[in-house]
């Protein structure tokens, strides 16, 4: 994901009352907004496709390190097993 662009950054009651115009930056550049409440970052606003991108990695992530775990216990999948896992979560995020 890339960094925070800092003109993303934005108050609330400028997002409130522009909510469309940001609505509709946000789906054509991907980028994430940064919303503030009283000076101090409050909330983060991502384009949905880029939300889920995120939750896959995530995902990913998360069975690779079940999959140390195993390793660790001596516990192991055949192959087939984790190669149909990957396939599957290759496929998702496409």
């Amino acid at each position: 994901m890339e960094t925070l662009d800092i003109r993303n950054i934005k108050p609330l009651s400028e997002f409130r009352n522009n909510i469309k115009k940001y609505i509709q930056e946000l789906n054509s550049t991907k980028k994430p907004i940064v919303i503030t409440q009283h000076g101090k970052s409050a909330a983060v606003v991502l384009n949905v496709d880029k939300f889920q991108q995120m939750q896959d990695q995530i995902d990913f992530m998360k069975k690779i390190v079940r999959g140390l775990e195993d390793y660790k216990k001596d516990e192991f999948h055949s192959k087939s097993e984790v190669f149909s896992e990957i396939s599957k979560i290759i496929n998702k995020s496409e």
